[in-house]
């Protein structure tokens, strides 16, 4: 498929020679190596708040509970028989990739003693509630369906205050130990639920995947269509400093530009999951191309027939380049018989954002043939149609960069799920490079910008 036309022009380089030769079109089939294309990448990094996961374990180990006997033995035993606890706020923190939970603890028990000789209460008035310690460490990772989970999780109760039973001299403080893992026990199994439903990122993925898949028109005929035909999807490595997970979505895609219909959305669904090093930025390189035969056709559609005067028919016009030179023929016949040759420089202005055809000039032999002509029916006249049919000297690039820049913009501020949120835009768009395949000029803009996600 073609890549966009671009509004092109050629600056000049006049030939110093009647024997200048002329460079003759790359032939049909014969290979011309482009300079190396760079896929796009699109890195945006991940926020994931702590919050969330917080939340949910709040809901799940409330600040305050009572146990009767029948869950209290559930948890700890039949010599569990009442357990009430307050504990303080928790302290959910990210180091790297391992999380951390902390939070004090204040309870009171009663527990069945050896023998069935009675039972002994621990934490009830007039003495205060016991205090003891809970924490919880683990490690994050990605599952390969693009939820974060929790592995190697370590728990540790510790109770700072003894339960003695004075009266019967018993030490209830192993029980209330194995009581209290129980409890942590129960809260590990939820923390491994809590983690994967909080933080999955295949949504969000998902959305700009399928962004990317679907072209846009780049002018109001709809006839120039931009796509960017996304091909790796991966994520980097979680980790994180205090209260909230990184990561990164790192897309890669091959950005291009079509003339012609609407082409079809490719359609692949979201790739498994592999992890990539952590990156970001949005970096889009795009060649755009401006095909010879097209410019050809437009040029011979404005200059056949009639248009230098009497005597001179202006035929077919043929366009092309090798290597930074562009070549013009123009086939005449009448007073002037046979192909009349204009030579000029590939080259874009910044200043007008075009790539410029500036002084294209005929070539000194076909100066020469137009010599016994008066002036306003020849050259002058030729020149001004060739003028015309490039858009008076340059076609300018700078609305087709506007509307990809508007695109992204768009595509690149949106929610993504309910509760994730992109956001960024484009913050530069710079012309790497300006060269000739064997069938086009060709024009390398490179979009460079920053986006981010937030999971709340």
């Amino acid at each position: 498929m073609r890549r966009a036309r671009v509004v092109i022009a050629l600056s000049f380089a006049a030939a110093c020679s009647r024997h200048f030769d002329v460079p003759s079109p790359t032939p049909a089939g014969v290979s011309v190596t482009p300079p190396p294309a760079e896929p796009a990448t699109i890195a945006v990094p991940v926020t994931i708040a702590m919050s969330g996961i917080k939340a949910r374990i709040d809901s799940v180990f409330p600040v305050t509970d009572s146990l009767d006997r029948a869950q209290c033995s559930a948890m700890g035993g039949l010599v569990c028989h009442q357990y009430v606890y307050r504990r303080d706020s928790l302290d959910l923190k990210m180091f790297n990739d391992r999380i951390t939970l902390f939070t004090r603890l204040r309870f009171r028990a009663r527990v069945g003693l050896p023998g069935g000789i009675g039972v002994a209460s621990c934490g009830y008035e007039p003495e205060p509630m016991k205090r003891a310690e809970l924490r919880l460490a683990t490690n994050l990772y990605w599952r390969t369906d693009w939820r974060l989970a929790s592995r190697a999780t370590v728990l540790a109760p510790d109770i700072l205050d003894p339960c003695q039973v004075t009266a019967f001299r018993v030490d209830a403080t192993p029980t209330i130990k194995h009581m209290l893992e129980g409890q942590l026990s129960h809260l590990r199994q939820e923390f491994d639920s809590i983690v994967p439903a909080v933080a999955d990122l295949k949504p969000a993925a998902d959305s700009m995947w399928r962004m990317l898949q679907h072209p846009f028109a780049l002018d109001s005929a709809s006839t120039i269509w931009f796509s960017m035909s996304p091909d790796a999807a991966s994520l980097g490595a979680p980790t994180g400093n205090g209260a909230a997970v990184t990561t990164s979505i790192v897309l890669t895609a091959h950005p291009r530009v079509v003339v012609g219909s609407t082409p079809p959305a490719d359609m692949r669904p979201l790739p498994s999951l592999t992890l990539a090093t952590k990156s970001n930025g949005i970096h889009v390189p795009l060649e755009i191309e401006l095909p010879f035969d097209e410019l050809s056709r437009r040029a011979t559609a404005l200059l056949s027939g009639e248009v230098a005067g009497k005597g001179i028919t202006v035929g077919e016009i043929k366009v092309w380049g090798v290597g930074d030179t562009a070549v013009v023929r123009v086939d005449v016949t009448g007073r002037v018989s046979g192909a009349l040759y204009l030579l000029g420089r590939v080259g874009y202005d910044a200043a007008s954002r075009a790539v410029l055809i500036g002084d294209l000039r005929f070539t000194l032999e076909s100066s020469s043939k137009l010599s016994s002509i008066k002036a306003t029916l020849g050259a002058p006249r030729i020149r001004r149609a060739l003028d015309q049919a490039t858009g008076h000297g340059h076609l300018a690039i700078g609305d087709q960069l506007d509307r990809v820049m508007t695109q992204l913009d768009a595509q690149l501020d949106r929610e993504l799920a309910p509760g994730v949120q992109l956001s960024g835009g484009v913050t530069d768009v710079r012309i790497d490079r300006v060269y000739t395949t064997s069938s086009a000029f060709v024009l390398r803009v490179v979009f460079d910008g920053a986006a981010r996600v937030d999971v709340r």
